[in-house]
């Protein structure tokens, strides 16, 4: 009989715990005699452990309290709390046979005490039994405790009630979890999709007009490209988000983007996923815009976002969030934010740009079921406000006003596009921030050459090779010039010039061998 009543003790103090205290199932074994609990409160954390089981040995016990720290240490840094305290509770029929008192009655540490745990063995001694119980209530403030440990004296069909405690505790722990699961299956990832379309469809079309390398396919199609924003194509900002620079960047963009898109979209539902992708894209590209002199394109700012969107998440579900996917987003992050750091490449302006945006979006849409409330619209006014000042400091800072080497290259590509009046326009801006590059006189140079503005060639190519004297494609170029003024001897000391540094590059040796004749 005794074995019994303490099963029904077992099943009476489980099922207390959690339909009456909300306490959270975490495990339960096979057989049914060891359940893990978790305390659903923010401060002070404490998970149980409460086993049914006859301890006959002091070592055993002792074997046993050491492994269960170490579980409990583990579960600390599963969930991540910072200190946690764990209940081991035995029930138990009877005590070890040989002195056991000691072993319980000062609590366990690990882990520089982040992790305590207190012992109880509540067994038949009526001595024993009301010391437990009362350092039990004292410590789970359970004052009902008493009559758990009275009423098991009284019921009759104890194999019944046993069985009914058990199906309610199992069925409360399953309704717990499917609630739980609810909250990630609110939505279903539409507009994930879409966009993983969309950039699709934008990576081919660059592609198939030039290829997303190309910074003028990209400047077409929309990239975000400083000056262009500056003259009033606002635009850019929001277009820049669909597009990809080489496979690798699409490729890893629309990885994350599957992976992010989906779990926020389920989350907070697709509207409310589609708002704060939106957001979070416009913050990247206008912090990139504020901050980054590069031609610029990508999602990246806009799946920051969706970290940003899944902190928001953990701040209202710390412990959920932790339990499922907490350390992984944040470890990820915290790679990512590294990376953007140490890679110059990388626009990090961009990322933390979408980070906030997508944390700042998610409070102004908030999670679903959750009330609408009028600081949301405040909020929504912050977001605003933020957006609209980033920008603002975005057109005043001139350190932002276009990386020169873009600009060259972006020339160069007009050029071979024979698009002589684009490229020099655009390299008579750059001229104007009186930099010292041979590349931008050089390209003035041959610019002027096609506009038959020899004059000005003939002093940019002079001045390329003076500030570079191996500079042998400008000495051949000037000597051309030469040959265009009727020069000779200018232009063959110019190509002879040419020819040390590049002495059998074809079309100078033949310059010279008919400037020689």
């Amino acid at each position: 009989m005794d074995v019994l009543q303490h099963d029904l003790f077992y099943w009476q103090l489980v099922h207390h715990l959690v339909t009456q205290k909300g306490y959270r199932v975490i495990e339960v074994n096979p057989n049914m005699n060891e359940i893990w609990l978790e305390e659903e409160v923010r401060q002070s954390p404490k998970i149980l452990r409460v086993v049914r089981k006859d301890v006959n040995w002091s070592n055993r016990l002792k074997e046993e309290m050491h492994n269960t720290l170490v579980k409990f240490n583990g579960l600390r840094r599963q969930l991540s709390f910072r200190k946690v305290i764990g209940e081991n509770i035995y029930v138990s029929t009877y005590s070890p046979v040989d002195s056991w008192e000691h072993l319980i009655n000062e609590p366990l540490t690990i882990a520089q005490e982040k992790t305590v745990m207190h012992t109880y063995l509540i067994e038949t001694d009526d001595e024993n039994k009301a010391r437990e119980l009362d350092r039990l209530k004292l410590d789970l403030n359970i004052p009902q405790l008493n009559g758990l440990s009275n009423d098991f004296y009284a019921i009759e069909d104890i194999e019944d009630r046993i069985k009914t405690l058990r199906n309610e505790v199992l069925q409360k722990a399953e309704e717990r979890l499917q609630a739980e699961q609810a909250i990630f299956k609110f939505g279903k990832p539409f507009f994930t999709y879409l966009l993983l379309l969309s950039v699709a469809v934008m990576f081919v079309l660059l592609e198939l007009n030039g290829g997303s390398m190309r910074i003028l396919t990209l400047v077409e199609f929309g990239a975000k490209y400083n000056p262009l924003i500056e003259g009033g194509e606002y635009w850019r900002l929001f277009t820049a988000m669909f597009l990809h620079i080489g496979f690798l960047h699409f490729f890893m963009n629309s990885l994350a983007l599957f992976y992010l898109g989906s779990a926020v979209e389920r989350i907070f539902g697709s509207w409310r996923f589609l708002f704060i992708y939106i957001i979070a894209g416009l913050f990247g590209s206008i912090a990139s815009f504020a901050f980054n002199d590069q031609v610029a394109a990508g999602a990246s700012g806009a799946i920051f976002g969706c970290f940003g969107a899944l902190l928001h998440f953990g701040i209202n579900h710390r412990k959920l969030f932790f339990r499922t996917m907490g350390m992984s987003v944040i470890v990820i992050l915290i790679i990512n934010l590294s990376l953007g750091f140490l890679v110059p490449m990388i626009d990090n302006g961009a990322h933390i740009g979408g980070l906030v945006g997508g944390f700042l979006a998610s409070f102004v849409v908030q999670l679903p079921k959750q009330r609408f409330k009028i600081r949301q619209l405040f909020l929504l006014g912050v977001v605003v406000a933020v957006g609209y000042g980033l920008f603002l400091f975005g057109m005043m800072n001139d350190q932002k006003a276009g990386a020169p080497i873009v600009h060259l290259q972006l020339s160069q590509e007009l050029l071979e596009e024979n698009e002589y009046e684009k490229a020099y326009s655009l390299l008579l801006t750059v001229q104007e921030r009186q930099l010292d590059i041979p590349e931008l006189y050089f390209l003035l140079g041959y610019t002027e050459v096609h506009l038959n503005k020899y004059e000005e060639a003939e002093k940019n190519f002079k001045r390329t090779v003076e500030m570079r004297p191996e500079f042998h494609e400008a000495h051949y170029n000037l000597a051309l010039i030469y040959v265009h003024f009727e020069e000779e001897d200018k232009a063959l000391q110019a190509v002879e010039q040419a020819l040390i540094y590049s002495p059998t590059e074809e079309p100078y040796v033949q310059l010279r061998e008919k400037l020689e004749r």
